[in-house]
């Protein structure tokens, strides 16, 4: 996998066409469905991702196959994240062997992750179970963690994207700076601290009527995730697709050829949908 760049640059397509798809959430065949019938040619097209590949439905193992077989170009979301602190912090004990006595009970597994780590709790909260059992498992389960963990680590927290209608930006929940180019480059000069990362994963305050600048100048606009809602929500130029299928909604995959004329609607709220269990 890549190596980790916090802005990743994409140039313009001029063979085919550039989709952004919302939060998937292991709900991968339902996304072979969609891209099939958008007749989507990997060879061609190109399809983004606003983050949070995985968790909650049930085919988040799969997440490098559905990326391979897309092509898929992702930033990280929170949950990504959630895994990548857990796996790679300081005093995470490596996988049990294969001799050990949990290799046959992942429960017990998971169990002594909790007691040794509390960040093993905040995975179990955020449905993130399925990779603390890969994790746990040893052999050939363990080293498919571990390529997971890679390619998390890999992932931007920004993406820019040349279009025939200017740059459109992609991030997981939200934009603090007021101008796309100093985002940038607060992210790639490294001079923001975590704090800055951490809201670009996290923030729902402009979904909540927070005083967040409806317009980031400088990008035609700027596309998100992470807030579930019935429909597309837009606020200025910046739009969130997680249309919650995890949820039981619908997933957004959205064309940019389509941006200029979702832009001219105007501002659309969140109208949030009823989930299930905690939502983070």
């Amino acid at each position: 996998m890549k190596s980790y760049k916090p802005v990743q640059h994409v140039p313009l397509n001029t063979t085919g066409r550039d989709f952004v798809v919302g939060d998937v959430h292991g709900c991968f065949t339902l996304l072979d469905t969609e891209l099939k019938a958008r007749n989507f040619d990997r060879l061609r097209d190109r399809l983004f991702s606003v983050g949070h590949l995985i968790d909650r439905g049930s085919e988040s193992p799969d997440v490098l196959g559905a990326v391979r077989r897309h092509q898929i170009k992702a930033v990280r979301g929170n949950h990504e994240q959630g895994i990548l602190d857990w796996s790679l912090r300081n005093g995470v004990r490596p996988a049990p062997r294969r001799d050990e006595a949990v290799r046959d009970d992942p429960d017990n597994a998971i169990a002594d992750r909790m007691f040794q780590d509390g960040l093993t709790s905040q995975l179990i909260y955020n449905e993130d179970q399925w990779f603390i059992e890969l994790y746990c498992a040893g052999g050939a389960r363990s080293d498919g963690a571990r390529s997971i963990v890679n390619y998390f680590a890999s992932l931007p927290h920004a993406i820019e994207i040349e279009t025939v209608h200017g740059c459109i930006g992609i991030v997981h929940a939200e934009v603090q700076c007021t101008s796309w180019s100093s985002l940038v480059r607060a992210l790639e000069v490294r001079t923001y601290g975590n704090s800055i990362c951490e809201l670009m994963l996290g923030d729902r305050r402009r979904w909540k009527g927070a005083a967040t600048a409806t317009q980031i100048e400088g990008v035609t606009a700027v596309i998100a995730g992470h807030s579930p809602s019935h429909d597309v929500a837009q606020s200025g130029n910046f739009i969130n697709i997680d249309t919650g299928v995890v949820y039981g909604s619908k997933l957004t995959i959205l064309d940019l050829a389509d941006v200029r004329k979702r832009l001219a609607r105007g501002d659309r709220p969140i109208a949030e949908l009823p989930t299930r269990g905690p939502r983070s």
